[in-house]
């Protein structure tokens, strides 16, 4: 009963059919690997404004792999206050993002979740040395601008009411490890 059920749902499957083979998922591998710059464990030094005077500083990972044969690439990345004396380290922030490329427009997408169940669709650009994303927010936008060169990440998060000022709300400053 499977395999009649599969030669149906091939038959069906738009874009799919006996005169025509699937996608070979060579152009997404192509743009992907345009990112390969971004492959990697990164760690350094973090912070980022949690209202108003509120400055926390970081431990931040990130790791980015290249996923289902480089068709897309996973980001996961993770922010720590390091322990103190009086209190135990705590985990501040928590994303898992999946980048792919897009034939149809030629443009690259990022699914981004944050551990508190929130996620977004956003258009990831590049630019010299690196890539940068812009998502709305109550009250305005948020864009963030990685540099990435060598074995050198270098981020900065920024915050604006109009599109036209904007006040930087966070830095990453991280090395390749692997």
């Amino acid at each position: 009963m499977l395999l009649p059920a599969l030669a149906l749902l091939a038959l069906t499957t738009p874009g799919i059919s006996k005169a025509q083979a699937p996608p070979d998922g060579s152009a997404h591998r192509s743009a992907i690997d345009s990112l390969d710059f971004m492959v990697g464990r990164w760690v350094g030094d973090a912070w980022s404004m949690r209202g108003p005077g509120n400055k926390v500083e970081t431990t931040m990972t990130e790791t980015v792999e290249l996923k289902l044969g480089g068709v897309v690439l996973q980001v996961e990345g993770g922010g720590v206050v390091p322990a103190t004396d009086s209190a135990p380290a705590r985990v501040v922030h928590h994303a898992l993002a999946v980048i792919s490329f897009d034939t149809a427009t030629g443009t690259y997408g990022m699914r981004s979740y944050i551990a508190t169940g929130q996620y977004g669709d956003f258009v990831l650009n590049r630019i010299a040395g690196g890539v940068s994303w812009t998502l709305p927010v109550p009250g305005g936008q948020i864009r963030n601008t990685a540099h990435i060169a060598g074995d050198t990440w270098h981020e900065i998060g920024e915050f604006s009411r109009d599109g036209v000022n904007w006040s930087q709300t966070m830095e990453m400053n991280l090395r390749r490890e692997r």
